[in-house]
């Protein structure tokens, strides 16, 4: 309770300090508490100043040391400070204090630097009001800073670390200490690490520490300041990388860049704000401080912050800033680490969201660096990129500090190069084409250097791997790239986003748009778009292989995975092929390999979860180029596509035996000659084969070259060129049609028949089922007596798994699905004891020779359970096709079932045991309408439908009765059982010859029954 003339003052709830050695009753406020009570300074100043302008206070103050009786609180309180600061206790003392507990003095700031940081503030405060702040929100912003100005800082201080957990780092189990031995330094770096390691010292950050058992070797970098300004000192760095490789990563989410900033739509002010030495503000567990000692030349010191390079000092950043502002995040403030951006739609509300910014950080006691700190702009730099209410755009610094490179002398200088734009591909139309040729020339070069580390291809020379002018020109076109990128808009949420995405033979590019709905009617070349995103790819490998509209449609679905967050709800610009072809892909091409549709279909599975509106885009209408010359694109070289052709060329393996250097076509001479045999020709002549004296040929009576039986060589020459090449590999009448118009012998249908039969392309092209070249597969004629099993590749599910584990019985036919996360061996083993646990060991096993199925486990279970595993082989899955077929069948009741109750391809793991169960009891042919359940368990298979159908009254009956019908019906289920296997087995094996039989008939062969 505080007396007045007023009357008294109660204040409740206040927490104070108590001196028992004080008689007295006096209380101390501070600033504070006469905040809160509204106490102004300023109004009792103006008081005085309307008594009278000018005061004189000579003679006012007693010089006289007042006794301990008569001092005043305040008074004692001061001497006792002075006296502490006096008696402080020796160094010895005071490291083994600090080496448990950070000291926390009051933080004190020299008068220079006092005045350094006001005129930092004050020339921020200029630019500020010179970047048009108005009159009103520029006075909250000087109140502001002159209430908040113990937040900066331009160098150290005795502050203590922010006030949140410290940071305890886990180490891996059995790991030792790592200890270095000081480095070599010259006399300049030791006279720096002397200094900087005394600053540290005295302002806490670190202490001695001779006993420690880890220890890590400083390093002394160079800045580039040091070369033109004088002053400039270097930077010192631990070497944490053994420490790193002991310590268990803390995970936490970083924000996305490219998705936060997205939420920018509708600011137009900003203001940046940045840690002081982020590093040394956060607290280290004491526990774990000894862990990252370094030693000098001078002893050992061990820090007392987290150091930079630390495993977990990034994510403890993160966590640390975003506890901090908490609820702002998202609110007007982001944050990346030590950087802080505000963001408002005008300057009041910034002024009030920077107020409560430094209001938490107060709280928490963290300090800004004042020199890099904005308090008002219409566009701002923040994490490397310029942002303003137009969009963002990368900083123009970086990109003429790019441009302005001389030419690359080096393959080090080159891969520098494209590591620094590659930061900004995402602002460059088609990156991977302008790129394309450089990349070519570093991987030449790192082939020939033999590694891909910088200090090594610094040596190596760019024109010892091929450097040409087409290099040279593809060097000045990223150059131009990047002299030419626009900002990147921010997404409108009342616009329409649009998706363009084209495919070439080596290189694939999209781009994500938006625009005015109202201007959605005007032709696509004529419309006013807003680049949201590029994106751009180059096909290596298998895929470069592909079929053109194959990488058409890759094009699309890639786009939409990497962009998801921006396409809610797409507006797709489309030749309408690419969609055709992946929703219905055996409509456009019936002799479609299996594993195509499959992908095919996972491609198709990934777009459902889509809400688009597909706008037909004609060939002849070249919008993609429309667009990209707009955004200044690179050119296209001239030669690019004849290049690119040959190259193709030299490298590709000759497939077709026409184009192989042994073929040689035969002539009309070659044929005389084999002709000539006198015995030969009397058998001809003999036969009704006339003597063309003209062509000096025989011939037969239809006009027909006769060709000798015993030429083997030439007969098999002529179906070559009737067959392959401008044939069109066509099936064996159609061959034998077109070789019979020329030529004939004795045996030439059968020998035609033979032939198409053994061609690899027309086993592709012919359609219908493919016969497999290396004979049938293993044939199971119980239950459980052969295994087929598998992985399936998914998309992600909710639930994180990727695979789909098929099992299958060899000779009923029934499935189970099982889904994963990973496919490992792990995975296998418990799947197969799972199934052998209810069902009973099988002992025969099929499979391919996948690293998760061919692995020392799996084989020490076929070897425990005395089972035989058969592998498929490699590059063969029709060897293993009964459990193929499974594969697509999932693959398609999957898309069937999500599509039908329409759920996101996320959640197919929810309709997984549905497609098990709609597999399971699906009467089957094979099995002479018998289901695969049935089969296998002899449990009933029935449908949906039998749930209509079912008893309404209960059957009372006897336990005698009971018993004795329970005996007789597993009797006839025995015998029933038994008779249905046999049935089964005799109509599959029926169903399979014949199937053999008729395609063996259609291929011109005949049966050999033994």
């Amino acid at each position: 309770m505080l007396a007045t003339s007023a009357g008294p003052i109660i204040l409740r709830n206040l927490e104070c300090f108590v001196d028992e050695s004080d008689p007295s009753h006096g209380l101390i406020v501070g600033c504070p508490i006469m905040k809160i009570l509204e106490y102004s300074t300023d109004e009792l100043l103006v008081r005085a100043r309307d008594g009278q302008t000018e005061w004189e206070l000579a003679g006012t103050n007693d010089t006289t040391a007042p006794t301990a009786e008569g001092t005043m609180p305040l008074q004692r309180v001061c001497r006792l400070q002075a006296a502490m600061e006096t008696s402080a206790p020796s160094v010895a003392a005071s490291e083994d204090i600090e080496r448990y507990e950070t000291r926390t003095a009051f933080p004190t700031m020299a008068p220079e630097v006092l005045a350094d940081l006001i005129r930092t503030l004050e020339q921020i405060f200029k630019v500020a009001t010179a970047m048009g702040l108005v009159l009103e929100p520029r006075a909250r912003l000087k109140a502001i800073l002159r209430t908040r100005q113990d937040m900066f800082r331009l160098q150290f201080s005795d502050d203590p670390p922010v006030r949140v957990a410290p940071l305890q780092v886990s180490l891996k189990p059995g790991v030792t200490p790592t200890k270095s031995q000081p480095r070599r330094y010259s006399p300049d770096d030791r006279a720096f690490l002397e200094r900087h390691v005394d600053a540290l010292w005295q302002h806490s950050l670190v202490f001695r520490n001779p006993r420690s058992r880890w220890a890590s070797a400083p390093r002394i970098v160079r800045k580039k300041e040091q070369d033109h300004d004088p002053l400039a000192g270097p930077r010192m760095t631990v070497y944490t990388r053994a420490e790193n490789e002991r310590t268990e990563a803390m995970p936490w989410p970083m924000p996305v860049l490219e998705v936060v900033i997205g939420e920018l739509e509708g600011a137009h002010v900003f203001f940046v704000l940045d840690w002081f030495r982020g590093d040394c503000q956060l607290p280290l567990h004491p526990d774990s401080q000894e862990y990252f000692t370094f030693v000098t030349h001078r002893g050992m010191y061990t820090p007392t912050r987290v150091p930079t390079g630390a495993t977990d000092a990034v994510a403890y950043c993160q966590g640390v800033v975003e506890e901090i502002l908490g609820d702002l995040l998202g609110n007007g403030i982001m944050c990346w680490l030590g950087d802080i951006l505000g963001y408002a739609a005008d300057a009041t509300a910034l002024m009030e969201l920077l107020d409560k910014v430094l209001a938490r950080c107060e709280e928490y006691g963290l300090k800004l660096l004042a020199k890099k700190c904005q308090f008002f702009a219409t566009e701002v730099m923040w994490c490397g990129k310029l942002i303003s209410a137009q969009g963002v755009m990368h900083c123009p610094e970086r990109v003429q500090g790019l441009i302005g490179i001389p030419l690359s002398r080096t393959a080090g200088e080159l891969q520098q190069f494209i590591c620094a734009i590659t930061w900004m591909r995402r602002g460059i139309p088609e990156y991977n084409r302008l790129t394309g040729d450089l990349y070519a020339v570093l991987e030449r070069a790192m082939i020939l250097a033999g590694s891909r580390k910088k200090q090594k291809l610094n040596r190596f020379l760019l024109v010892d791997a091929g450097w040409s002018e087409r290099d040279t020109a593809c060097l000045n076109a990223v150059r131009d790239a990047l002299l030419n990128m626009l900002p990147l808009a921010h997404p409108i949420p009342t616009a329409e986003v649009c998706l363009y995405a084209d495919a070439s033979q080596a290189y694939w590019g999209a781009v994500v748009t938006q625009i005015d709905p109202s201007k959605l009617q005007l032709p696509l070349e004529k419309q006013n778009h807003r680049p949201l995103d590029f994106l751009s790819g180059r096909f290596a490998g298998a895929s470069s292989r592909w079929a053109t509209i194959e990488m058409e449609a890759f094009a699309s679905v890639e786009s939409t995975r990497r962009l998801e967050y921006l396409l809610l709800r797409p507006r797709g610009y489309t030749d309408h092929r690419n969609l055709v072809y992946m929703f219905d892909p055996y409509g456009s091409d019936g002799t479609m390999a299996r594993y195509r549709a499959d992908k095919l279909q996972r491609w198709a599975l990934s777009l459902m979860s889509f809400k688009y509106v597909i706008e037909h885009v004609p060939g002849e209408v070249n919008a993609w180029g429309n667009l990209l010359s707009l955004w200044g694109a690179g050119p296209v070289f001239p030669t690019e596509s004849i290049a690119r052709r040959v190259a193709r060329l030299a490298v590709v393996d000759r497939v077709s035996p026409l184009k192989e250097f042994e073929f040689v076509w035969r002539s009309e001479g070659e044929i005389r000659t084999l002709q000539q045999d006198t015995q030969y020709q009397e058998q001809a002549r003999a036969a009704g084969v006339n003597w063309d004296d003209e062509r000096a040929l025989l011939l037969s009576p239809n006009g027909q070259v006769l060709i000798p039986p015993d030429a083997t060589v030439l007969q098999q020459r002529l179906c070559v060129i009737a067959h392959a090449g401008a044939g069109g590999h066509r099936g064996a009448k159609t061959t034998a049609a077109a070789l019979s118009e020329v030529f004939v012998w004795a045996t030439m249908p059968a020998d035609v028949s033979t032939f198409v039969q053994g061609c690899l392309h027309y086993m592709v092209t012919s359609g219908g089922k493919i016969p497999r070249p290396h004979g049938e597969t293993l044939v199971a004629t119980k239950p459980n007596e052969l295994l087929h099993f598998d992985f399936l590749s998914m998309l992600e599910g909710e639930d994180g798994s990727k695979y789909v584990f098929v099992l299958k019985d060899g000779m009923s036919g029934y499935v189970e699905l099982v889904p994963c996360i990973d496919a490992t061996n792990d995975q296998t083993y418990a799947s197969l004891l799972d199934w052998f646990k209810r069902f009973g060991v099988v002992r025969l096993w099929v499979s391919d020779q996948g690293a998760h199925f061919k692995n020392q486990v799996i084989a020490r279970l076929q070897s425990a359970l005395g089972a035989h595993h058969h592998f498929t082989l490699s590059y063969t899955p029709w060897t293993n096709g009964t459990v193929k077929v499974v594969n697509r069948e999932v693959l398609k009741s999957v898309k069937a079932l999500l599509s039908e109750r329409k759920l996101q391809t996320t959640y197919w793991p929810r309709v997984l045991p549905v497609v098990q169960v709609a597999l399971n009891s699906m009467p089957s042919d094979r099995l002479d309408g018998a289901t695969p359940l049935t089969a296998f368990t002899a449990f009933p298979g029935e449908s949906q439908l039998r749930s209509i159908l079912h008893p309404q009254d209960p059957l009372e009956a006897s336990v005698t009765w009971v018993e004795a019908e329970i005996t007789n019906h597993l009797q006839t289920v025995r015998a029933a059982l038994d008779g249905m296997l046999a049935e089964m087995t005799s109509a599959s094996e029926k169903r399979r010859r014949a199937a053999r039989d008729r395609h063996a008939m259609k291929r011109g062969l005949r049966p050999q029954v033994q």
